[in-house]
């Protein structure tokens, strides 16, 4: 199993999932172990867990549709927030 692969197989599925829930199942089948092991190794690989990668990725998504969609500049940014 080449680690590196694996690991981006994880994250596109991530990727293409940000905005549905994350199946952990699917991930871990992904890597090839238990939901638990999965984790203790992406953390380890990644230097963070996947829970805060996914919070980051989300983050980082809404921040860019923000800046995309002009809605900062244009005084609606409370709009999003309700």
């Amino acid at each position: 199993m080449k680690v590196n692969k694996v690991l981006n197989e994880m994250i596109d599925y991530i990727e293409e999932n940000l905005e549905e829930n994350i199946d952990y199942k699917i991930l871990s089948k992904i890597m090839c172990v238990n939901e638990n092991t999965m984790q203790k190794l992406f953390s380890f690989l990644c230097d963070c867990s996947i829970a805060d990668y996914i919070r980051k990725r989300r983050l980082t998504k809404a921040g860019a549709d923000l800046l995309n969609r002009e809605i900062y500049s244009n005084g609606s940014c409370s709009k999003i927030s309700i």
